[in-house]
């Protein structure tokens, strides 16, 4: 299964769609900040463009647990952030955590940062990708990770 996360109302091909507003007529109804209603190492593909900054800054390393979680393999996580700094990330009063591209690192294994981090904040389960690409394009950053 590939899955767009806070897709809205715009449906992807070939994508299942959740969000958490019942009103936009998502496949699948759930808060990423919660619990993803998946088993472990079932999901072939997130999409999550333009979600992230919607979640709670404490929820960060959370949700990238829980992406890590659910993704088989070899999957990829595709996300898309508006730049923190930006006036884009800024402006809307949704946007509640901010990122930028010294963000992920602490995400990516085989990174001092990540090493620090995972050591640092054992209780956490702090999930480990492989950066597979990245480009900023305006005022997005576009990072895609692979488990």
């Amino acid at each position: 299964m590939k899955l767009d996360i806070g897709s809205g109302r715009s449906k992807l091909e070939g994508y299942q769609t959740l969000d958490n507003d019942p009103s936009v007529g998502a496949n699948i109804i759930a808060d990423i900040e919660d619990y993803l209603p998946f088993d472990n190492k079932s999901i072939d593909e997130i999409r999550a463009h333009s979600i992230l900054e919607h979640i709670d800054t404490r929820n960060k390393v959370k949700v990238m647990a829980e992406f890590y979680r659910v993704l088989k393999f070899g999957s990829i996580l595709d996300i898309k952030v508006p730049i923190a700094g930006t006036s884009q990330s800024y402006q809307d009063p949704t946007h509640l955590s901010f990122w930028n591209e010294n963000s992920f690192w602490y995400f990516i294994k085989e990174n001092k940062f990540h090493e620090a981090f995972k050591q640092h904040y054992s209780k956490y389960s702090v999930p480990g990708f492989k950066k597979v690409s990245d480009k900023t394009e305006g005022y997005c950053y576009f990072i895609k990770l692979q488990k």
